[in-house]
């Protein structure tokens, strides 16, 4: 017995009290079974689009030709789909056209997986037509029917096995994997932004090492050109926070940030990692000057970031990473300044004692930047403009 929601169970009675069926799938049924909170709640059923909007208040049409349905209550959004039978698939990504049907099995048939091919109904109980239980029990990823096929109407298939496999920490079934090589030049058929999101969830997972099948399959070779595999292992180590394990990953590749926006990652995503990659290969500070110029251009919890980067890469370097970081704690704590922003003068206070404004104040301020950051106990202004009139 499964506990559903009140809004969920909510949509599934008024469903059935019409004379429809209605059963919740995929991966929140998927979830359940593995235990697993769902993020989202999914809803199939008999009735139409137009039958379903007739029965609620509250809906949007959010793909009416492919049978969904949006059902709003008290603010929470619920797709609700009609069983469908998906045409020819000429483009390896969306079928040409559907058709309703009101047979659940006839439904899960095209679906991807079996572990996503199950639904479920609080009084008819579990269909699973495909044997998704057992997959999921044997830990399992298996195509619904033949896997070229399913790979074949879908390219973006292929990568999402992976995915799951990711995620799930499951094998991926030997026939799935021939398929896959076989068919991977067809990932070039989907657009950069949704490989780039299963891209981004299975780098984030709990097992992104899988990310090394992506070059045994074929499928990197149509995807990206560059990455470590030799040290994925490494990604286990660090934190799920996307920038630092494609940084890890990305360690050796000489323009990273034009890599991840030629894969349609978000400008933010590609500089900090670029970032990231730039101060792995750099040198390390050894003076508590030279972390001050660091600081004034990378942020405090960034550098933190790249130094728990750079401890996961050189386990020997340990001691010298907690040095710097028990250095730039204690410029932090005394308030120390590293930045223009922080000396005890301004522009201002300059062109006041006769220095011209433009260059040269910009010039002066430098200067006396680069006097703190040795002296941090002249950062007063008496003394800043002391110094100045003493030039």
């Amino acid at each position: 017995m499964i506990n559903l929601p009140s809004h969920v169970q909510f949509i599934l009675t008024t469903l059935e009290n019409a004379g429809y069926e209605a059963y919740i799938v995929g991966g929140c049924v998927r979830d359940i079974i593995r235990g697993v909170p769902p993020k989202d709640w999914d809803i199939t059923t008999s009735a139409t689009p137009l039958e379903t909007k007739a029965l609620f208040v509250h809906t949007i049409d959010t793909g009416l030709q492919h049978g969904t349905v949006t059902v709003l209550l008290d603010g929470f959004a619920y797709e609700v789909t009609t069983y469908r039978v998906d045409g020819k698939y000429t483009d390896n990504r969306r079928p040409d056209h559907v058709a309703f049907t009101t047979d659940i099995t006839e439904d899960l048939s095209r679906r991807d997986f079996t572990m996503n091919a199950i639904a479920y109904n609080p009084k008819s109980g579990v269909c699973d037509p495909f044997g998704g239980q057992n997959d999921i029990d044997c830990r399992l990823i298996r195509c619904v029917g033949d896997s070229a096929l399913r790979f074949g109407e879908d390219a973006l298939r292929m990568l999402r096995a992976i995915r799951f496999s990711a995620v799930t920490g499951f094998d991926i079934d030997t026939s799935a994997i021939d398929a896959i090589k076989e068919l991977s030049h067809t990932i070039k058929n989907v657009s950069p932004e949704r490989i780039r999101e299963e891209l981004g969830k299975l780098i984030t997972s709990a097992h992104p090492e899988k990310i090394v099948m992506l070059e045994e399959t074929g499928l990197s070779t149509f995807i990206y050109t560059e990455g470590d595999y030799l040290t994925v292992e490494r990604l286990k180590a660090c934190s799920p926070k996307e920038t630092m394990r494609l940084a890890l990953f990305l360690i050796n590749v000489k323009d990273c940030e034009k890599l991840l926006q030629e894969m349609r990652f978000d400008n933010k995503t590609a500089k900090e990692t670029a970032l990231y990659v730039r101060l792995l290969n750099d040198k390390f500070p050894t003076t508590r000057v030279e972390i001050k110029k660091i600081l004034r251009y990378v942020p405090q919890n960034l550098y933190e970031n790249f130094l728990i980067l750079k401890e996961i890469c050189y386990e020997e370097a340990t001691g010298e990473i907690n040095n710097i970081r028990q250095e730039m704690r204690d410029i932090t704590a005394k308030g120390e300044c590293f930045m223009l922003k922080d000396l005890a003068v301004t522009g201002n206070d300059l062109i006041e004692l006769g220095i011209s404004p433009g260059a040269e104040v910009g010039t002066k301020l430098e200067e006396l930047l680069n006097i703190v950051l040795r002296n941090p106990e002249l950062n007063e202004k008496a003394k800043l403009i002391g110094l100045i009139s003493s030039k």
